[in-house]
């Protein structure tokens, strides 16, 4: 959504990096009852793809300017919003890969591709499955 999706979402993908996640649970389960929404409307899934993710990827989180006091939000930066999306290509990652892959930078690119070989030093599966699907967008890859 924070890159101009407009399909709806059923949920909200979220990587706990720091506080407690056990108050967040909780505040989570009161949103949820006092909005009518299922108990999961935040999913923690992401998690099982996090490990793609390169050490220095902090230093592309976007910060949402949101007036939270008890929480700050943050959303990946487009490379690796894009890793993860390829990782796991559901029917909604294709849709959001074709509105991601169009606006990333030759900068991000780079990135996108350096995440690619970090993640063949531990899955090779997904690095060639990140492979696979930049080169039938039509990018070259060294």
């Amino acid at each position: 959504m924070h890159f101009g999706a407009q399909r709806a979402t059923r949920d909200v993908d979220v990587l706990v990096l720091r506080g407690d996640l056990g108050g967040l649970r909780q505040a989570v389960r009161a949103i949820a009852s006092q909005h009518d929404l299922p108990e999961d409307w935040m999913n923690e899934a992401a998690k099982g793809f996090a490990d793609i993710l390169p050490p220095d990827f902090e230093r592309r989180l976007v910060r949402l300017d949101l007036p939270l006091q008890h929480l700050r939000l943050s959303v990946l930066g487009r490379p690796e919003q894009a890793a993860m999306k390829i990782v796991a290509l559901r029917e909604q990652d294709l849709e959001d890969l074709e509105l991601l892959l169009p606006l990333m930078s030759e900068a991000d690119k780079e990135t996108l591709i350096a995440i690619m070989h970090h993640v063949s030093t531990f899955r090779p599966d997904w690095a060639q499955k990140i492979q696979y699907f930049l080169q039938e967008q039509g990018w070259e890859i060294e």
